[in-house]
């Protein structure tokens, strides 16, 4: 005979809804830090104040909402006893006040614990999208899904240009035009341009697999919807680094800061945070799109549950 521990703590699926919760935690308030430390740059005064509340709203629901959930899910998953019931519930209400008043809600070392978070984010997603079975959501729902991914991506490549190669130049500059900027800083650095066609080519070519995926039935809404939040969360954060040389250039021959002076980059690096949150949370099974989920294994009389018996001859 062959028992299954019924009290694990990363056993079922309330262990890995708690793992998601936590992941997401931290991405998001490490988010947030990172466009914190950006704020001061922005020029225009109402800009500055919709980017904090827009950060602070998230780093909120990253300790006071995820943090305190994922622990109790973590802490409670299998069959706990009433001591460990208790003491996650005591974690969960202490966790996101040491973290608030303390100050690590707010500091920069989340966003090398957010790398860390990400890496444990995608292994979550890769097993969330591998262990879902038979594909059963509708066709119609899956290429409505290509669709709508392809639209957001176009959208987010379109704003993240504009940003980069004209609102930020003229929010740094403000008392030149753009043809004026360009015609100092000389040469056009080619970052801007080599992450929008990466990010164009990147989405074609997933545009092309999940087509024929959907037409022999092995990808459905959920896959493609996970696979856009990624690919935007994806497309925003490289936003940085194809920014990063022309702000220097700019920086150097003004004399001034290597902040972005527009907000776009910022509302986009949060935006992208928040996709990759979505996309972990929707491989918790029963929260997809479609699809078969699988049986809770927290709950008793699941096959996970229960003893099994090994016969032998």
């Amino acid at each position: 005979m062959t028992l299954k521990p019924r009290n694990a703590l990363l056993a079922g699926r309330r262990a890995r809804a708690g793992a998601a919760f936590l992941a997401v935690s931290v991405i998001l308030a490490a988010t947030s830090v990172s466009v914190d430390l950006a704020i001061s740059g922005i020029a225009a005064p109402e800009w500055r104040e919709t980017v904090a509340i827009a950060s602070s709203l998230i780093g909120g629901v990253a300790v006071w909402g995820a943090l305190p959930l994922g622990l109790l899910l973590l802490l409670t998953a299998g069959h706990p006893s009433p001591w460990r019931s208790w003491s996650a519930l005591a974690a969960a209400v202490a966790a996101p006040v040491l973290v608030w008043w303390s100050g690590l809600a707010h500091s920069a070392f989340l966003i090398l614990v957010a790398l860390v978070a990400a890496v444990g984010g995608y292994a979550l997603i890769a097993a969330g999208i591998g262990g879902r079975g038979a594909r059963t959501g509708s066709r119609r729902a899956a290429i409505a899904a290509i669709i709508v991914s392809v639209l957001v991506e176009v959208a987010v490549v379109a704003i993240g240009l504009m940003h980069l190669l004209v609102w930020n130049p003229v929010a740094k500059i403000p008392d030149l035009d753009l043809a004026q900027i360009y015609d100092v800083i000389g040469t056009r650095d080619p970052g801007p341009s080599g992450w929008a066609i990466g990010s164009v080519l990147v989405t074609v070519v997933a545009t092309v697999f999940a087509v024929r995926g959907v037409r022999a039935g092995l990808v459905d809404a959920h896959d493609i919807a996970t696979g856009g939040l990624l690919l935007v969360h994806a497309t925003t954060f490289f936003l940085w680094w194809a920014g990063f040389g022309l702000g220097m250039t700019i920086a150097d021959s003004f004399a001034t800061t290597g902040y972005d002076a527009s907000p776009a980059g910022a509302l986009l690096a949060l935006a992208g945070a928040v996709c990759l949150a979505v996309a972990i949370l929707m491989q918790i099974p029963g929260a997809g799109l479609g699809g078969s989920a699988e049986p809770s294994t927290d709950e008793p009389g699941t096959a996970e549950s229960t003893p099994s018996t090994r016969v032998t001859p």
